[in-house]
């Protein structure tokens, strides 16, 4: 055998190791693709019925949305009742304040105004009690003097 020869018969044991090599490798490749697949489809099928989920959830949520608008609706009226009920109590506690503070600057008119009428009437009671007393001084005075 000559060295051309024997460098053909490398070349050839090469190019066999090679094409083995290459025949494993596209047999796993083969192999990871099917399994790809597989992973593949069962993805599409749990994605179809997680939308179908997901629909079924996205209606029940329109129709509690829905739902919930017109409950709020009725209870706007309710709401602003309370509100309006609410200002009518602030209003008249408002009045009852400035009523009681009228009130009060009346009572202290008043104890001015009866303390002043008390001051006269002990004035007018011990004017005329000395005046009595003078009078009936006077009156037994005139009737020792007789």
């Amino acid at each position: 055998m000559t060295f051309g020869e024997l460098a053909g018969l490398i070349a050839a044991i090469a190019f066999l190791i090679l094409v083995v090599f290459l025949c494993i490798l596209v047999n796993q490749l083969s192999k990871t693709m099917k399994e790809t697949n597989q992973s593949i489809s069962l993805l599409t099928r749990d994605m179809d019925n997680l939308s179908k989920e997901v629909e079924e959830v996205l209606g029940n949520t329109n129709s509690l949305l829905e739902d919930i608008n017109k409950k709020s609706n009725k209870l706007n009226p309710a709401v602003q009742a309370v509100a309006d009920v609410s200002q009518s109590v602030v209003d008249i506690n408002d009045h009852l304040h400035t009523m009681v503070d009228k009130a009060n600057a009346q009572r202290e008119k008043n104890k001015l105004g009866i303390s002043l009428l008390k001051s006269a009437g002990k004035a007018a009671v011990v004017g005329a009690v000395g005046r009595y007393r003078t009078h009936r001084a006077n009156k037994k005075g005139v009737d020792s003097n007789e």
